[in-house]
């Protein structure tokens, strides 16, 4: 066909696309490309249209978007959504419960500048030679984060949590939690909340409580966080909660816990 030779490999990825990746066929996946391992939560949902490719583990209830491509090293945790056209490409570590709007790109390897072409086709095919990428290093988001249309982050990026990337940024530098960034290169305009409400929001983690905990907790989401008595300390949760585990793991869920609020 016009001398294009369809691989195994092609047509599989094809077909799973089109498919969505059902839950059967992540096995199959496994066994048949060496260079792609799944590792996704029964929960998670994947849009027709997505393309997976690399190392890539879905934490429970994420959920991909029509034609999103993850390809890489790529984790996504627990509740974060990513919506239509997404891309992730190299060493990306997505936290819980992000919003990651429309065409939103994390692109980890870059190009090598210093030698003299850029192309990788052209070292590959005519020189039968490899062109390295370059990279600042794996790109980090932290939990509570959202990330508005078009936006890029580039490689080395530490995006703190509870940040927010306003639509349509390139962020080349690391963004502290809760600030507000936005523009080419991308800069902090403004702070989501005053400096003891973020202290206090950094403390308490709430991400890392459990479903149950939070449905018991939703006076607390429902509400405007004006004011340091708004959150409860980390401290005071615990008290709360006498039966919770003082010890905590990221990325797993905590023991179920009655909540702060009653």
């Amino acid at each position: 066909m016009c001398g294009v030779r369809v691989t195994l490999a092609t047509v599989l990825d094809r077909t799973l696309s089109v498919l969505g990746y059902p839950q059967p066929t992540h096995g199959l996946l496994n066994r048949f490309r060496d260079e792609t391992r799944l590792e996704v939560d029964p929960t998670a949902r994947i849009a027709k249209g997505c393309l997976l490719r690399g190392q890539v583990a879905l934490a429970p209830r994420t959920r991909l978007s029509r034609g999103c491509i993850l390809n890489g090293d790529v984790s996504v945790g627990r509740g974060t959504n990513l919506e239509p056209e997404c891309e992730l490409v190299g060493d990306v570590d997505l936290g819980r419960y992000c919003a990651i709007a429309r065409e939103t790109v994390f692109q980890e390897p870059n190009h090598e500048m210093a030698q003299p072409s850029l192309q990788i086709r052209l070292y590959d095919r005519l020189l039968d030679s490899d062109l390295r990428p370059a990279s600042k290093g794996p790109i980090t988001v932290g939990s509570d984060v959202w990330i508005g249309a078009r936006a890029t982050i580039l490689s080395g990026v530490e995006i703190g949590d509870g940040a927010v990337i306003g639509a349509g940024a390139i962020v080349t530098d690391d963004v502290d939690p809760y600030a507000v960034v936005a523009g080419v290169p991308a800069k902090r305009i403004k702070w989501r909340f005053p400096e003891p409400v973020r202290e206090k929001l950094l403390d308490l983690e709430w991400w890392e409580w459990d479903e149950r905990t939070i449905r018991a907790n939703r006076e607390f989401f429902e509400q405007e966080l004006t004011d340091l008595e708004d959150v409860p300390s980390a401290e005071e949760f615990r008290l709360a909660d006498p039966n919770r585990k003082p010890e905590r793991v990221r990325g797993t869920d905590p023991s179920p816990a009655s909540g702060y609020f009653g």
